[in-house]
């Protein structure tokens, strides 16, 4: 089951390799459902993104994950994680750091997060 899951990680990145020049990643599995991946990719600007997920196949949502993605100067463009240090916000634990600060949001999917870059790495073309 998680093995499945980490395929579909990689699916979704194999979607984005118009914008990607560079992928790696590794996989731990801890038993049949549950793992942890983590990954850096880089685009055809050089931004990068980096990002970890821990996961139970058989439950709804993340048990963890970040997802950081910066600039070719390795400055920080965003990250979404789920770390328990903004109880305040309305969607506690997941938040988003930009460079305007930390605002709410939902537990991303990666799909979404890749979509978000994409944007942005087309519109620099």
């Amino acid at each position: 089951m998680i093995l499945d899951y980490f395929a579909q990680i990689k699916s979704v990145i194999k979607k984005y390799a118009h914008i990607i020049s560079d992928f790696s990643s590794t996989e731990k599995t801890y038993s049949e459902n549950k793992g942890f991946i983590d990954g850096e990719v880089i685009f055809t600007d050089e931004s990068k993104l980096d990002f970890a997920e821990v996961k139970d196949a058989e439950r709804a949502g993340k048990m963890k994950y970040c997802y950081h993605y910066m600039d070719e100067e390795q400055e920080l463009i965003f990250r979404y994680d789920n770390a328990k240090h903004y109880p305040d916000l309305p969607n506690f634990p997941h938040h988003k750091h930009s460079q305007s600060g930390v605002e709410e949001s939902q537990e991303p999917e990666l799909d979404s997060i890749l979509s978000e870059i994409e944007a942005k790495v087309m519109r620099e073309k």
